[in-house]
């Protein structure tokens, strides 16, 4: 009997440290942060009194948030994009290279090996309109020099460029790993029932890549949302709040002006629409699964 105990309490034993730690570091923040939402909080306050709902009003009537939603659906929308469809070409182009493979794929991953810092800095120096590489190859094309960051609309385009740069070999390294687990079979099927290259494309590739496909937006969308790192570097959420996204300013209220209850219900806010675009695209899973046509 006790054996018997032991063997069914066994698996619970070893998940305990897990929990533990689980409940430590993610369930107790959140809970946290939910209540400080309900709070004028402060750290340098002696009172942090409850004052309900004022936040998330105060927050609604904010036009600092609805620019920021704003920008971050931009940002977020068009890096995944433009991430996924390059990525998804490179994926395809290195899948059919035979020799100096695993070069390229080593060569492309550099990026995801440096801080968002360092290319946030990296990319402000080559964007810079008095000495900066970009403005190098414009004068060789016989344009005048273009001020990137400071220029309200090109420093959120310059803001998503520097992001592509540095995520799409995440998207290239996830969906090449699924064209790997493909089979040759249904694409010899395809080849002998005479469909074309597009077709092919369409009909197979696409449905056997899906899960890989839905696994790549997720994580990406996920990490586009936090984005803060880059922005700080480049352009601090300027100019006149072009790359304010709400990431940023869940900085700029919580920490620049020691507002915790108003930065928080950002946060609570932010929270319910990341949780929320996940569960429509976990929903959408089938769209991409789409048969092969007799």
């Amino acid at each position: 009997m006790k054996n018997l105990r032991l063997q069914r309490g066994g698996p619970y034993l070893v998940m305990l440290p897990g929990l533990l730690l689980l409940a430590l570091f993610s369930i107790y923040p959140f809970l946290f942060l939910v209540k400080v939402s309900f709070q004028k909080y402060s750290p340098v306050g002696e009172n942090n009194p409850y004052v309900g709902l004022k936040n998330y009003i105060q927050l609604f009537q904010d036009h600092n948030f609805w620019n920021a939603l704003k920008v971050t659906g931009i940002f977020v929308t068009s890096s995944v994009v433009l991430e996924f469809v390059i990525g998804l070409g490179l994926a395809i182009i290195l899948n059919r290279i035979g020799i100096g493979q695993k070069w390229f794929q080593s060569l492309m991953l550099l990026p995801i090996a440096m801080a968002p810092t360092v290319v946030g800095l990296m990319f402000r120096f080559m964007m810079n309109d008095q000495y900066g590489v970009f403005n190098y190859f414009v004068e060789m094309l016989g344009l005048d020099r273009t001020a990137w960051l400071s220029n309200p609309h090109l420093a959120l385009p310059a803001l998503i460029l520097t992001d592509i740069w540095q995520w799409t070999p995440f998207m290239m390294i996830i969906l090449l790993a699924g064209l790997k687990g493909i089979p040759d079979e249904p694409y010899e099927a395809a080849r002998i029932d005479g469909a074309s290259a597009w077709q092919t494309f369409r009909y197979v590739t696409i449905p056997q890549l899906s899960r890989m496909i839905v696994i790549a937006l997720l994580l990406r969308t996920i990490d586009a949302f936090r984005i803060y790192d880059t922005i700080y570097m480049m352009t601090k959420g300027g100019p006149i709040n072009v790359t304010s996204t709400l990431s940023w300013i869940v900085y700029d209220k919580g920490f620049k002006f020691l507002d915790f209850g108003y930065g928080a219900a950002i946060c609570v806010v932010l929270l319910i629409l990341v949780v929320s675009l996940l569960t429509f695209l976990l929903n959408k899973i089938d769209v991409f699964e789409v048969k092969v046509k007799p």
